[in-house]
């Protein structure tokens, strides 16, 4: 199968869309699928660890436009069997509807951003969107194969938030890959030595409002007010935001207990998701929280927020907690953990493994998409051949009967 990834940018740095394709496209193409990938990213933006073809046809501007990128879509279309459209609200969306639709089948990942968190909590936003769906939001999902979700809790909430729709839904799980044996900690700890023999809480995703950045700091300073243990805050994020929480950690009384490591990649990343206590993520909304897979996979006990899709899952293969994204809740989580035995921990780490095992490897979490898509595509395929046109030698016997 010829297969295109259509997404807005490819910067790893912005987040989990562009590390789905990544991985994705990766997994697809060793299954023998020739996988491309498009984008309105510049030549700026580094594409040096994507294995398959990538196409920057930017810079778009802030809605992701680019006359490059539609031109493009227009004279290779027809190359492919297949598009996945990654993301909501951009020129990706409307292109495909747009450009693609009638000349090639797309799949759109709606990648959380269906969830009624940003409705209720960015209420002008919601305005805008609400313009968008009825001018062609709508239209690109019911005129999709199917609309991807990760999780039933991504369907069930993304259900609620705009209407009207009829959409076909796939829910089919993500994967991500990681180290199969234990990553060596030199670097990391030359580059970060006050984590070397101490126990640290590690936060690893973009620090973003969303993701309860403040929640952590404060119930840190609650919960782990007389322990030795560190916090490691370590991710991208706008400038005065992080500045925002590096005050508010001074104002608690908890700044020198805190590493604002930044953007960890490669063998260093590992590292610190391997070394770390406990991953913990207190978000208001997480369609699935690749981080804390990548987590599990190695080994370390996730803390989550209900708001996490994943957390049932978490929760059930014994692999962390789970509590509201409130205050009291990142408390009740970090207490939780702090009261666990060492015995208990030990366990704990190897439910985390044995259920990215069971659940979510890259192949398999791919293996199953392929199939899911297949369906729709022979289902399609057979709903055309039995349409049969109503020429004027079928009106005849029509009216004749």
């Amino acid at each position: 199968m010829r297969i295109l990834h259509l997404i807005a940018s490819l910067d790893l740095h912005g987040g989990g869309p562009a590390e789905v394709v990544r991985l994705q496209g990766k997994a697809q193409a060793a299954m023998g699928h020739c996988v491309e990938a498009a984008s309105a990213d510049g030549e700026a933006v580094d594409v040096s660890s994507f294995s398959f073809p990538v196409h920057r046809l930017g810079p778009g501007n802030g809605y992701a436009y680019s006359r490059r990128l539609a031109k493009w879509l227009k004279q290779n279309r027809s190359r492919f069997d297949v598009v996945l459209v990654h993301g909501l609200w951009q020129y990706p969306q409307q292109a495909a509807y747009t450009l693609l639709r009638g000349h090639v089948p797309y799949f759109v990942y709606t990648h959380g951003m269906l969830d009624p968190w940003f409705n209720q909590s960015f209420r002008m936003k919601h305005m805008k969107k609400l313009i968008y769906w009825h001018c062609i939001g709508r239209r690109a999902l019911d005129a999709a194969a199917a609309v991807l979700f990760t999780t039933d809790e991504e369907l069930l909430r993304s259900s609620r938030s705009f209407f009207p729709y009829h959409w076909q839904a796939i829910v089919s799980p993500l994967g991500v890959e990681g180290p199969q044996s234990s990553v060596d900690a030199t670097e990391m700890y030359a580059k970060w030595p006050q984590l070397r023999d101490r126990e640290y809480l590690l936060f690893f995703g973009r620090l973003h409002v969303k993701k309860g950045c403040d929640l952590l700091l404060k119930a840190f300073a609650r919960s782990e007010a007389h322990t030795g243990r560190i916090l490691v805050m370590a991710g991208p994020g706008e400038l005065s935001y992080e500045q925002e929480l590096q005050k508010l950690a001074t104002s608690l009384g908890i700044s020198k207990r805190v590493v604002w490591a930044g953007m960890v990649q490669g063998e260093q990343k590992w590292a610190m998701l391997q070394q770390a206590d406990a991953f913990i993520l207190p978000s208001h909304q997480e369609n699935f929280a690749m981080a804390a897979v990548e987590a599990m996979c190695c080994g370390t006990p996730v803390l989550l927020s209900e708001q996490v899709q994943i957390q049932r899952d978490v929760v059930r293969e014994g692999a962390g907690f789970a509590e509201p994204d409130t205050l009291e809740g990142t408390t009740r989580l970090l207490n939780r953990w702090r009261m666990l035995s060492d015995q208990d921990r030990t366990a704990m780490r190897l439910s985390a493994r044995k259920a990215y095992t069971a659940l979510y490897t890259v192949d398999s979490a791919t293996a199953h998409l392929m199939q899911q898509m297949a369906a729709v595509l022979r289902r399609q395929q057979r709903q055309a051949t039995e349409i049969t046109p109503i020429g004027p030698s079928n009106a005849v016997r029509q009216s004749g009967t």
